[in-house]
């Protein structure tokens, strides 16, 4: 009888460890724009997309004032491959507000972004504008070492410059993104 009762406490132990399944999210589709991971390396790819460096991508028409760069060595939870893992551990961040320019084509773009909260003390929830227009309300908002993928946002660039600007909703934390991928939609 012991034997069976121990069989039966690990099996429910397992099941209720709460550790999650890895993510499933629908498949991006379109061609690459750009793949930025933030304060991190590139030249590895992520959902068959190749990231740059912020580095690269600063070279290339980026734009970023006054911004904190950030490094942890969290195990994202669900767990996911090496290359998301060590996406979502660097990052750039700014109190209250973070802005993001990107010299750029005027055409349709396909915008994502992938965030982790890594602050014990605070779930943060991000509103996002994109060309003055709101398109997010809840980025974040996720417990500890929880982590997703944003969007698609829809942009319809007519001038030569993307500008994003993701805002806390508490003033005294920080804005904050690991990655962003902008991708031309397939028509």
């Amino acid at each position: 009888m012991r034997p069976a009762f121990l069989l039966i406490a690990t099996a429910l132990l397992s099941a209720c460890s709460g550790v999650p399944e890895p993510m499933n999210f629908p498949p991006i589709e379109g061609a690459l724009v750009r793949g930025v991971n933030f304060n991190g390396k590139g030249g590895f790819e992520i959902d068959g997309y190749r990231w740059t460096s912020q580095a690269d991508s600063k070279a290339n028409g980026m734009m970023l004032r006054d911004v904190e760069v950030l490094t942890t060595e969290l195990q994202p939870q669900p767990s996911t491959d090496e290359n998301t893992q060590h996406l979502l551990n660097t990052s750039i961040a700014q109190t209250g507000q973070l802005n993001i320019d990107q010299v750029m084509y005027g055409a349709q773009y396909d915008l994502y972004f992938w965030f982790m909260e890594n602050q014990r003390r605070s779930q943060r929830s991000m509103s996002i504008e994109i060309e003055d227009q709101l398109v997010e309300t809840e980025m974040g908002n996720l417990p500890y070492k929880s982590w997703s993928r944003f969007g698609p946002y829809p942009v319809d660039l007519s001038d030569g410059e993307l500008n994003i600007v993701l805002t806390t909703a508490d003033p005294s934390h920080k804005a904050e993104v690991m990655g962003m991928l902008l991708i031309k939609p397939d028509n």
